[in-house]
C-alpha cells in the first residue's frame, strides 16, 4: 500500500522467514555458522533456539540456501507426540513409498534402506526440525535413536533442532540425557542490542529499495531507541513496528518516522484503550508464544 511512496519494490517488513532479508546480526551469524560446520562437518546433531520472533526460521531457511548443494535438507514442521506419526511424516517428506498399516520396525527399515542410498549417491540427508519443543519426549528420544544406525565411516542423518528456550531446560531432564550427549553444537539467539536494530531497519530498507542508495524514507535516532525499547531488540516485533509506522507515514504524506508516528504506533499496538502514549513511555510489547 506504501511501497509507491517510499519507492520500494517490495514490502521491507514482511514477517515471512525470506533469505534475501536475512540481516547477519552476530548472534544469527553465529547461529548460521553453527549449523552450516555441523552439516558441511558431518557432525550429526545441532540444536538452536531463541524466542518466538527471533528469527531462528530465517536463519534455517538461509542454512537451506547454503547447503543444500551438500545435503538433501527436509523441513520438518509439525510437532509430533507419537514415534509413528513422527517416522510417517519423514517418510512423506523424503517421497518414501510405505503403508498405513506398516508397523514401527517396518518403517524404521524402509527409512534406512533409503538413507543408505541417499549415501552411497553422495546426498546425505538433514532433517530440519522446526517447533522441536513441541515433540514429546519419545519423538525426541526416536530422532536420538536414527545415531545408531551410523556406519562404521559415516552419519547416516543428521538432525538440526530448531525452538524455544524450553527446548534446553528439556534437554537437562533425565529422559532426554542420552539426546543430549548427541549434540555436537548449541546456539541460541539473543535479541539485538540497539546499533543491530538500527543497521536491521536500514538493511531491510535498502534490500527492499528501488534505490538504495538513497533511500525514501528515514527513521530517526530517537524512533529507533523507541522502536528498540518497545520490541527489545526482536525482529518479528521490529517488522510489526515498522510496518504500520511506514502505513501511518504514507497516509500523512511524510518521509521521516518521527518519535510521534512511532507512539501512535505502539499505542494502537497495545491495549491502551485509546491513550495515546510518548515513546518515552513505550510499551514493551510481546509476542503470543512470550506472554
Amino acid at each position: 500500500m506504501y511501497n509507491a511512496y517510499f519507492n520500494l519494490k517490495q514490502s521491507p517488513f514482511e514477517n515471512t522467514p525470506d533469505p534475501r532479508f536475512f540481516f547477519a546480526s552476530e548472534e544469527h551469524r553465529e547461529a548460521l555458522a553453527a549449523i552450516e560446520y555441523t552439516i558441511r562437518a558431518r557432525k550429526g546433531y545441532v540444536m538452536v533456539t531463541g524466542d518466538v520472533g527471533s528469527g531462528k526460521t530465517t536463519v534455517s531457511r538461509m542454512m537451506i540456501n547454503r547447503c543444500s548443494d551438500d545435503a538433501r535438507i527436509v523441513p520438518i514442521l509439525h510437532g509430533h507426540q507419537s514415534v509413528k506419526t513422527l517416522l510417517k511424516q519423514i517418510l512423506r517428506a523424503l517421497e518414501i513409498a510405505h503403508h498405513k498399516e506398516d508397523d514401527h520396525a517396518v518403517l524404521l527399515e524402509q527409512l534406512f534402506t533409503f538413507l543408505h542410498e541417499q549415501l552411497e549417491v553422495g546426498e546425505p540427508v538433514v532433517l530440519l526440525v522446526d517447533e522441536a519443543h513441541t515433540l514429546s519426549d519419545d519423538a525426541l528420544e526416536e530422532l536420538r535413536l536414527l545415531s545408531n544406525y551410523d556406519t562404521a565411516h559415516a552419519k547416516l542423518v543428521q538432525v538440526i533442532l530448531v525452538g524455544q528456550p524450553k527446548l534446553v531446560d528439556r534437554m537437562q531432564t533425565p529422559q532426554l540425557a542420552a539426546l543430549r550427549q548427541r549434540l555436537a553444537m548449541v546456539k541460541t539467539i539473543r535479541t539485538m542490542n540497539i546499533q543491530e536494530t538500527a543497521a536491521y531497519i536500514g538493511h531491510r530498507l535498502r534490500v527492499a529499495s528501488i534505490n538504495p542508495k538513497q533511500l525514501a524514507v528515514r527513521f530517526p535516532g530517537k524512533s529507533l531507541e523507541a522502536i528498540h525499547r518497545a520490541s527489545g531488540g526482536t525482529p518479528r516485533l521490529i517488522n510489526f513496528i515498522c510496518d504500520n509506522a511506514l502505513l501511518m507515514a504514507s497516509v500523512k504524506q511524510v518521509r521521516q518516522i518521527d518519535p510521534f508516528i512511532i507512539g501512535h504506533v505502539l499505542a494502537d499496538m497495545t491495549p491502551s484503550l485509546g491513550q495515546r502514549t510518548s515513546t518515552s513511555e513505550a510499551p514493551r510489547l510481546a509476542l503470543a508464544g512470550n506472554m
